[in-house]
């Protein structure tokens, strides 16, 4: 096999020169229809009118493009002659017009598409860079390759990092980052006859060897492995992932290895000999020594290695399908899983190169023989690609290793549909689809995996029907066990390489079905070289393909008759590749030949099945044997021809015997065997009593033996289960039981879920038996709820009947609730999940959670902790039970390094739950730097205003955040405010940040006032001498701000039952309606003045069908339109859509239902919307209808319904198909939304569109007619990834005015676009804007006076934030928008002349209900000053009735303080009235003048001259003591001068003590006094405060007037 390969130069040659004169003719006269020489038709495209299909044609200057030269032609001086076919490039699948440029590249130069390279950059033409294949007419030559390279740099592209690699087996050059300005000068290039855009190449990701009788097993005796077959001396090439060979299962053949840090050459037997890493440009990692190792990083390409070749371990248990194969591997794809097709090509390359290479390891390794290709193209945009014919790069490759003698095995890919691409769809590969096994050997249950692709590939051309029947065989590819490679678990360089060692996991898809057959190709390729065969790849295909078991019809018949779309030509057999290869036929069923005749002697043993055993229905068995070493064979047996026959009783009928497989050779002759399978007849009612089996032996004279005969009874396994039953719930010990039929005695076991098998019941006997069992199963050990229970019999011959599965409701404890993890964390941003995140990055963290308990859970806090410190909180009204939701918290981390983030769920645990374990679920993230340098930005909705909604007249404060994305601290930065103004943009106000730190975030405040209400646009830049910025073009943002009289009320926690959530809030002037679905209905809650809820008596619906809608009217009702279910008189569920009104008290009028009942299974109405004017309603919605009339085509459209005050359903007008063929999935786009103009109805829909990047996603259209009729004729697609559409319409001059907002994008570049229009939607004065809202999720629109009002959300720089604004179509403004609340906006409504606008949204507490008040309304004149208060407060009526509570308890407190001093007062003075007044002097110090009233001592201005200083005594300071001696001297200096005469007073000796009480002077009452002078009084000081004063001589008590001490004298 491995000397086969042709030397083909001599015979290319001629063939080059036969056909020379030919192709230069064609070229040279190009005509319309003609056909050359190969059969193509030479086409000029210029010279015809263009495909639609085709893409746009290539423009050079101002014209279309001249053809290029591709004519087979002779090689320049220093190419060669080609290694390819000549002029294969006229039928490449993707050049659809001839010119030689791919048309999937022609789609990117005109701007179509996008490059879908994985190494794709941004090139010097600002375009994303594409990876190509240049195609030469020859081999190409250092000349061909010098100017490529010239073409490319010219363009900028540089070589650096780059690929640039030429195949050998290919008449091709492989490049990538390739700029789009390039295309057409390489294109142009001499010698260049095709441009082709590499393939994304991704891995087919989504017990086998026993059921594909490679292994024995106690089903299928006769398999591969019982010959001694495993693959040995082969080598098989694993073009993946790479493999990490340490792993036990590829490590060594022996499995004695235990250490896997040992490498290959450490090892005495290893299954690795050579590898090549295809995906490094550096050429030494892909030498053809073979002497590099590649990893697996990303885990599919050790799976797959395990499947083709792993020996399991030392277990081996997870045992491949050729063990006994060796190891190379090819590493083709990043450990990011794809690639571009380069990387694919240049692995095959290698392959074909060492094909029969000498790897020095043994004999028995030499060279590669299989290569299995588990990877395919990535699927198309559009969906609808059935792939290409083999044409390409990557297919042309594998067909030239196929020449070389390589057998390819390529998977067929996991789309789930006909579509066949890449190295799948090479002429000379193997192809593989995938089936489900169900995990079970037996070949009864298997069926086509649901992800497995199909065929027929596309025509190629050629005469060969054969090469387009594909898949060509189909095997297990569904939770198949294999080996697990070693994850890394640090992303920190220079970290220790993590080893495998002996981990398996469960993978799906043709990924594994492929190496499965890969491993299966080199036990065939062992027998080919043991027998002598020889046999090439190509035979190697043909063998596979007449010896495998077929599925299904034949879907090409003319081709083959065996052939599937699915199955290909059916599910791998080791037994019929045996008998094949062996055997030469025979071996499974008659073959309907004469009975051998008459013979003497019994020259044969039969070994299997034992003589007198049982067997048993359903079961597939090996009659086997050997030669009677005693028996007188008169020379060597040559042949054995075997009959299995078996009896049964039909009802009043004698006993009779069937051929079950009439007389055939067997397998094999001194050995020899043959497998047969028992019919399940009791299915047939086929009383079944005895098989026979009938052997007889031919020796080399034709001599035969006699016949010899065993007979075996036949019997049953089978269980049935009678209790219990499943429909009632189990508590405590649950008693199993049932019935039982075995054979030879047997187990009965039973598990729970996917546990291991329990042994219950063990019954011996031989022979067949029946009887009944019990057993108990102690239900306490499982938590409540819902358990699937297995049962079965495992007879005594180890024979398995089918399970018996039960679910049952276990519920041993009272009803609780039993919150649990349904998945674990995951930290993304924008629906992208992140490995890491920068500090001060925004992000959210999510999981799934699940009540599993038997009780509803409400009011479910949720925190997010980071190193157990809380970071958000959430609460969940309501998880029923069973229900599972994904919960996002918001978490901007704030320090660096690997951060435990936790999700705790009831941290208070004020749930009562059956498991209190499981409620947290933690995450490791890692947290990273940020860039060095500063870089400033506005994230957005990082604009408020303070108040949230600025009034016109008032000073209000913008706050911005800035955030600092980058590590180092910017200081000194300068914050300008720039104003909108007639002038354009004016600087205001300018204000500066000392520092930013690095990481870090600052609010920056500016102070304005507005003089009228509207939008108040303003710029806020940031700019600093010193600041040096990484990105400039972040350091700006503009806002519009909406001033406005409006007042945001304070909002109030309100809860629903459990399993219940809003669905629209009606305000109807002050009260109001809230609807809610629960328990699959609409119930009706009235909405109080206080914004409290009280439940109504009715329910608006039953059967709700998911669509609502309403209109509130002055007149204190709602109009109302939902869809609905019913179930009609014959018991199908019907739909229509119905209509009704409805007051504040819940009442209802009667219900109309407005459209023709619709089966589910027919149809569906969905998608609807009202308007009104005056007593006219408008209605619109999507109707799809599955049989159209009768002609069963699918169309969707879009219908309106009119009335005018309808009081039946009769009165309703029914207009269908106003839109039709809408191309749209339905119930899932958002509403219609209708409007009348003045004239002509409006509306906007949505419909899938693929118009400018060949992705399919859905569109917003407009579309405007007159009312009453159908298809109308102005449509347009207004909006590209749009919905949320909202749309209002305003008549002004008679001109109807379309006030527009809509969501587009997804993710962090979501947009909110808001527009002004005429009714050809073209934006009026350029009224358009586009905003950043990310994270975007619900709008609505408000009808007002001064307005439409615009609510919608999105998320901020803290979480999501709700945003309010304004259109006003007359004057010409759009306003958007003011941040008025925190969380995700629900619903909103206002009543038409109302002067509130009610919200429902949700907060961390739940959910919340709270007002928008409109302070600009005139009844507010009307209002008394409390409701005033309460509206320029924004309270609700409940708060601030709690409000006015607490200021009264206040006043209460603060009067009864006033008149409890004043009290105390008046007992003071009423006392005063009994004191005797006295007049005297008293000098006061500094320090008591501060505490004396005036009320307490009347001061009145005296001459000085008699003062008498009143000393203090006692223990003082020194400047205490100083001022003392102060007082003293004045005091001397005034007795000398002024009383002169007057006799001395008596001193103490120390002139600085005093005594307290001093006794009055004796008096002479004849002594005249001194002229002037006053009588004296008696001097006191108080023993208290030792304050000194005077009193009148004649007193008997007085107070202290400093400390009112009373003092007796």
């Amino acid at each position: 096999m491995r000397e086969s390969r042709l030397t083909l130069t001599p015979m290319l040659l001629a063939a080059m020169l036969l056909l020379l004169d030919f192709s230069i003719a064609a070229s040279a006269l190009p005509s319309v229809g003609n056909v050359d020489s190969y059969g193509i038709d030479e086409v000029e495209p210029a010279s015809i009118e263009r495909d639609p299909a085709w893409p746009e044609a290539l423009v050079c200057g101002q014209s279309e493009c001249d053809s290029i030269d591709r004519s087979v032609r002779f090689p320049p001086f220093d190419a060669s002659w080609p290694v390819e076919d000549a002029a294969w490039w006229f039928t490449y699948w993707y050049d659809l017009d001839f010119n030689g440029m791919d048309d999937r590249l022609q789609r990117i130069i005109s701007g179509d598409y996008e490059s879908p390279s994985p190494t794709s950059i941004i090139g010097p033409d600002g375009r994303d860079t594409v990876a190509i294949v240049v195609d030469y007419a020859w081999h190409p030559g250092p000349t061909d390759r010098a100017d490529l390279r010239a073409t490319l740099e010219a363009h900028g592209w540089e070589a650096r990092g780059s690929w640039f690699w030429q195949a050998d087996i290919l008449d091709s050059i492989f490049i990538d980052h390739v700029p789009v300005s390039s295309l057409i000068d390489i294109w142009r290039t001499d010698g260049v006859v095709l441009l082709e855009q590499q393939n994304v190449i991704v891995p087919l990701l989504d017990s086998a060897p026993r059921g594909s009788k490679v292994r024995d097993s106690e089903i299928y005796d006769e398999t591969m492995r019982d010959f001694g077959y495993d693959g040995s001396g082969i080598v098989i090439a694993i073009l993946d992932t790479g493999v990490d060979n340490e792993h036990f299962s590829l490590d060594d053949f022996s499995d004695d290895n235990n250490d896997n840090e040992n490498d290959p050459e450490d090892l005495s037997d290893p299954k690795w000999i050579a590898g090549c890493d295809a995906t490094s440009l550096n050429q030494n990692d892909c030498n053809n020594a073979g002497d590099h190792d590649p990893d697996d990083g990303d885990g599919h390409g050790t799976h797959v290695a395990g499947i083709a070749l792993g020996t399991g371990d030392s277990r081996r248990v997870n045992q491949g399908y050729a063990p006994g194969a060796y190891l190379v591997d090819v590493k083709v794809m990043t450990d990011a899983g794809g690639t571009n097709s380069a990387a694919t090509v240049k692995g095959i390359n290698w392959v074909t190169a060492n094909v029969d290479t000498d790897w020095g390891n043994n004999e028995s390794s030499i060279g590669i023989q299989v290569m299995s290709m588990s990877f395919g193209s990535a699927s198309d945009p559009q969906g609808n690609d059935p792939g290409d014919n083999g044409s390409g790069a990557d297919a042309r490759a594998v067909n030239q290793a196929a020449e070389a003698g390589v057998v390819p095995v390529a998977a067929i890919g996991n789309d789930g549909r006909r579509r066949i691409t890449s190295v799948g769809a090479a002429d000379a590969s193997i192809t593989v689809g995938a089936i489900d096994d169900k995990d079970t050997i037996g070949r009864g249950d298997d069926a086509i995996a649901s992800y497995s692709n199909s065929g027929p590939r596309e025509d190629d051309g050629d005469d060969d029907d054969q090469d387009e029947l594909k898949p060509d065989v189909v095997s297990p590819g569904s939770d198949i066990m294999s080996a697990r490679h070693a994850a890394s678990t640090s992303p920190i360089p220079g970290t220790p390489k993590p080893l495998a060692k002996d981990g398996y996991l469960e993978m799906s898809g043709t990924s594994m079905a492929c190496p499965a057959v890969a491993g299966f190709v080199a036990v065939i390729l062992q027998i080919s070289e043991e027998e002598g065969l020889d046999l090439d790849p190509q035979e190697v295909k043909d063998l596979l393909r007449e010896n495998s078991d077929s599925r299904g019809e034949a879907s090409e018949p003319d081709a083959s008759d065996t052939w599937n779309e699915q199955y290909g030509f059916g599910i791998i057999d080791g037994n019929l590749i045996l008998s094949a290869m062996l055997g030469n036929g025979g071996g499974n069923g008659g073959n309907g030949t004469e009975p051998p005749p008459p013979g003497e002697g019994e020259w044969l043993v039969i070994e299997r099945p034992i003589e007198d055993s049982w067997l048993v229905e359903g079961e597939t068995y090996s009659v086997r044997g050997h030669i009677d070493e005693d028996a007188e064979t008169n020379g060597s047996v040559e042949e054995v021809q075997v009959k299995i026959t078996y009896t049964h009783k039909p009802d009043d009928s004698p006993t009779r015997e069937v051929v079950l497989v009439d007389w055939h050779k067997a397998q094999g002759s001194a050995n020899w065997s043959t497998d047969f399978s028992i019919p399940e007849f009791r299915e047939d009612d086929i009383n079944a009593l005895e098989i026979r089996v009938f052997v007889q032996a031919r020796n080399e004279y034709d001599q035969w033996s006699e016949t010899q005969r065993q007979d075996h009874e036949l019997g049953v396994v089978e269980v049935t289960l009678e209790s219990p039953s499943g429909q009632s719930s189990v508590a405590g010990n649950v008693r199993f039981e049932g019935q039982y039929e075995t054979v030879n005695g047997g187990t009965l076991q039973s598990r729970v879920g996917k546990d291991d098998w329990m042994d219950e019941v063990t019954y011996a006997g031989s022979g067949g038996s029946t009887g009944s069992f019990n057993f108990n199963w102690d239900s306490t050990e499982y938590p409540d709820g819902s358990h699937r229970l297995s049962i079965r019999l495992m007879s005594g011959g180890g024979i398995r009947s089918e399970e018996i599965r039960i679910t049952v409701e276990v519920d041993n404890y009272p009803p609780a609730p039993d919150l649990m993890f349904r998945s674990g964390l995951t930290v993304s941003e924008w629906g992208i999940p992140l490995a890491d995140t920068f500090v001060n990055s925004f992000v959210d963290v999510s999981a799934e959670i699940r009540n599993d308990g038997d009780m509803a859970a409400s009011n479910v806090v949720v925190y997010l902790l980071e190193e157990g410190s809380r970071k958000y909180e959430l609460t969940i009204p309501s998880i029923n039970t069973g229900d599972i939701i994904e919960v996002v918290l918001y978490w901007n981390p704030s320090d660096v390094g690997s951060r435990t983030l936790t999700i705790a769920l009831d941290p208070g645990d004020s749930i009562a739950e059956i498991d209190e374990t499981n409620n947290d679920a933690s995450l490791d993230f890692l947290v990273v730097q940020r860039p060095a340098g500063v870089d400033l930005s506005f994230s957005p909705g990082a604009i408020r205003t303070l108040p949230a909604v600025p009034r016109p007249g008032e000073q209000f404060q913008i706050s911005a955040r800035v955030d600092n994305l980058g590590s180092t601290a910017a200081e000194n930065v300068e914050a300008s405010l720039l104003l909108k103004t007639d002038r354009g943009w004016e600087l205001t106000l300018s204000t500066s940040i000392p520092l930013i730190a690095g990481a870090g975030s600052q609010i920056v405040n500016f102070a304005q006032v507005a003089d009228a209400a509207g939008p108040f646009e303003f710029r806020i830049t940031l700019a600093g001498s010193t600041l040096a910025d990484i990105d400039w073009s972040n350091n700006q943002v503009e806002w519009t701000a909406l001033v406005d009289k409006t007042t945001i009320a304070g909002g109030r926690i309100t809860n629903f039952q459990s399993g219940e959530i809003p669905v629209e809030i009606i305000e109807l002037e002050g009260e109001g309606i809230v609807v809610t679905s629960k328990d699959g209905g609409l119930a009706l809650y009235r909405l109080n003045s206080d914004r409290g809820m009280t439940p109504c008596t009715n329910l608006l619906e039953v059967t709700w069908s998911g669509d609502f809608a309403s209109a509130s009217t002055d007149d204190g009702i709602a109009h109302i339109i939902w869809t609905r279910r019913y179930l009609d008189t014959n018991g199908y569920l019907q739909q229509t859509v119905s209509y009704s009104t409805i007051d504040s008290a819940c009442q209802m009028t009667p219900i109309q239902d407005l459209m023709e009942p619709i089966l589910l299974s027919d149809g569906k109405y969905w998608g609807i919307d009202l308007d009104l004017k005056g007593s006219d309603i408008l209605i619109s919605g999507y109707h799809r209808d599955l049989l159209t009339g009768g002609t069963y085509q699918d169309l969707t459209s879009i219908f309106t319904l009119q009335a005018d005050a309808p009081t039946s359903s009769n009165d309703w007008s029914f207009t269908p198909n106003v839109v039709a063929d809408i191309d749209v999935i339905a119930g899932q786009t958002d509403d219609v939304q209708i409007e009348f103009g003045d004239e002509d109805g409006h509306i906007l829909y949505q419909s899938f569109r693929n118009d400018t990047t060949g992705i399919e996603r859905l569109g917003l259209w407009y579309a405007h007619g007159e009312l009453g009729r159908s298809s109308w004729s102005y449509k347009k697609a207004v909006g590209d990834e749009a919905s949320l559409a909202q749309m209002k319409v305003h008549t002004i001059e008679n001109e109807d005015r379309l006030i527009v907002v809509w969501r587009e994008g997804s993710g962090q570049g979501t947009e909110l676009v808001a527009m002004i229009a005429d009714d050809t939607f073209e934006a009026i004065d350029n009224l358009s804007m586009r905003l950043s809202a990310p994270g975007f999720s619900r709008l609505v629109f408000l009808e007002t006076s001064r307005g439409v009002q615009v609510m919608h959300d999105m998320v901020g720089p803290t979480g999501p934030q709700i945003q309010y604004g304004m259109i006003n179509a007359e004057s010409g403004w759009i306003a958007i928008s003011d941040r008025i609340a925190d969380g995700w906006l629900h619903s909103v409504d206002r009543a038409p002349s109302g002067d509130e606008a009610v919200m429902i949204h949700t907060s961390s507490q739940g959910w919340v209900i709270r007002a928008m008040i409109d302070d600009s309304m005139s009844s507010r004149d009307d209002i008394d000053i409390l409701e005033q208060l309460r509206y320029s407060l924004g309270l609700d009526e409940n708060s601030f009735n709690i409000l006015l509570g607490g200021v009264a308890i206040a006043v209460l407190l603060l009067c009864t303080i006033v008149l409890g001093v004043l009290s105390g007062r008046a007992i003071r003075f009423m006392g005063g009235g009994r004191r005797v007044r006295a007049e005297g002097i008293l000098l006061l110090e500094e320090d008591v003048v501060e505490v004396i009233d005036d009320d307490d001592i009347p001061v009145t201005a005296v001459d000085t001259s008699s003062i008498v200083e009143l000393v203090e005594i006692g223990p003082e300071s020194d400047a205490g003591g100083q001022r003392r001696q102060r007082r003293e001297r004045r005091a001397a200096v005034a007795d000398a001068t002024e009383i002169g005469a007057l006799p001395s007073m008596p001193q103490s000796p120390e002139s600085a003590a005093v005594p307290a009480e001093l006794p009055p002077p004796p008096l002479d009452e004849g002594m005249p006094m001194p002229p002037g002078m006053p009588m004296l009084n008696r001097p006191v000081m108080c023993p208290e405060c030792s304050s000194r004063f005077e009193v009148a001589a004649d007193l008997t008590m007085t107070r202290c007037p400093i400390c009112a001490l009373r003092i007796d004298f």
